[in-house]
């Protein structure tokens, strides 16, 4: 292989250096840019770090003097010397040359960090030669780069609110209560006013509660009666498990009757118009059992841009592999959440992931489950938009009340753009699916009085399954 030799711009470098030394007004505008790993000459690296340093301590107001002070205290009078300076003033960009200077710079190290990328897989090939691995490593580090590659763009804020309004009024001549992707469950689509793109929803119980249940419900509302494409990631149940649950919901054939394979004749003519039914249905389903929150992201980019896909589902959240190690089980857990709320954010789109929760709700004598069962992970509080816990009071008990018999909690917990509230929802035991209350049953939205997290807990009281 012949070497390579790595893109670099030294003129541009010159001149952008060169207009930081003649106006430091310029100088905000080549750090919304770059950074000073950005420049490949060495000298350029040291001399615009000296450079940003100067800006920090004295704002624009200094002079060459004030410069060559700061060049004999760092002792780099050997490398950049004042007639260098001075030269490169003399090559300084302005105005339209200054942004073709900086976009120049900026790509040409993107491109080297391309470069180390081809390296470091090569490498990898010839030491620890695992593709899926070196897939994921070289994929990471692309994202990583091309985030670095980004420029951050402001606008004013009155081209903003001419957007709102906009929106604003598209919306009242709809006259949609539910401006978002609905859930299919009216009482709570009217708290929420549906999911939203870029949103992150976290939906959290403990075992045994009816998550997946749940997340299956709300896509074939979302499938069969708004016709939306939607994705389901699935780490803990196989395809086949989640598409007899699916049968089970729509045909009312008992799950546990499918499952033995002790259907009656009539059962299998309601199983094959339910199957021919879902068939028709825009649901994709990947259930990678060690899915990383990379493939994730490469697989819902490319399901929104082929299939259209409107809605990501993840069950569940903590069985997802971060892109790193971390030192600590709650720092990678952190990292995924964090990801999953990049992910909604850049293909806009609401992601929905299901999440276990601290088994401190079983010590207490109210078993609803409270933000601070989220405490370890608490960094999951802090990137959803809309937290929602689900809780059956009759599982706790032997002989729950008739009014409890049946009914499932929806405790909207934290709503970033709402109120919160507790919605009830009626769970059919045999088919494990959840439906909105008949019409004759008083709806309402019971308050949510958020409490105060309990001190001490640590994380052998939560039921993370790594």
């Amino acid at each position: 292989m012949e070497p390579i030799e790595l893109p670099k711009d030294e003129l541009a470098e010159r001149a952008v250096l060169g207009a930081m030394i003649k106006d430091p007004e310029n100088i905000p505008t080549v750090l919304e840019y770059l950074r000073e790993e950005d420049f490949f000459y060495e000298n350029h690296r040291l001399l615009f770090s000296l450079l940003y340093r100067v800006w920090e301590d004295k704002g624009k107001d200094w002079d060459d003097i004030v410069l060559n002070n700061y060049i004999l205290k760092s002792g780099l009078q050997d490398r950049i010397s004042m007639d260098f300076v001075y030269a490169l003033a003399k090559e300084a960009a302005e105005g339209v040359l200054l942004e073709e200077a900086l976009s120049s710079v900026k790509e040409k190290a993107g491109l080297r960090r391309l470069v180390d990328v081809s390296f470091e897989i090569l490498r990898g090939i010839k030491e620890n030669p695992d593709l899926g691995n070196l897939v994921e490593r070289a994929t990471q580090r692309i994202y990583e780069i091309s985030e670095k590659h980004q420029i951050t763009h402001y606008h004013h804020i009155k081209e903003i609110t001419n957007q709102v309004l906009d929106i604003i009024e598209k919306r009242s001549k709809e006259e949609k209560l539910i401006t978002g992707t609905p859930s299919g469950f009216i009482d709570l689509d009217l708290l929420t006013t549906g999911f939203h793109p870029s949103d992150l929803v976290i939906v959290a119980a403990r075992p045994g509660m009816g998550k997946t249940s749940f997340m299956l419900s709300m896509a074939m509302n979302l499938a069969f009666e708004e016709k939306t494409p939607l994705a389901i990631f699935s780490l803990e149940m196989s395809k086949e498990q989640l598409v007899m649950r699916m049968l089970s919901m729509l045909s009312k054939v008992p799950l546990q009757n499918i499952r033995k394979g002790f259907i009656q004749e009539n059962d299998w003519e309601k199983l094959l118009s339910t199957a021919l039914e879902l068939a028709s249905c825009d649901i994709y389903i990947d259930d990678t059992p060690t899915l990383s929150t990379t493939e994730l992201r490469i697989k819902s980019r490319k399901l929104k841009k082929d299939k259209g896909v409107k809605i990501i589902f993840v069950d569940y959240l903590q069985l997802l592999r971060p892109p790193h190690r971390r030192s600590s089980r709650q720092e990678e857990v952190a990292e995924i959440s964090r990801n999953l709320k990049a992910l909604a954010k850049e293909i806009s789109v609401p992601v929905v992931a299901l999440a276990q929760l601290s088994r401190q709700v079983e010590h207490r004598s109210d078993k609803r489950p409270q933000l601070a069962d989220l405490r370890e992970s608490g960094q999951i509080e802090q990137d959803a938009d809309l937290i929602l816990f689900i809780h059956r009071p009759e599982y706790y008990k032997k002989n729950p009340p008739p009014e409890e018999e049946g009914i499932a909690e929806v405790i909207v917990a934290k709503q970033r753009q709402g109120p919160t509230g507790i919605i009830k929802l009626a769970f059919m035991k045999d088919t494990t699916m959840f439906k909105s209350l008949s019409p004759t049953y008083q709806r309402r939205v019971e308050p949510y009085t958020p409490q105060e997290p309990e001190e001490n807990l640590s994380t052998e009281d939560y039921d993370l399954d790594f």
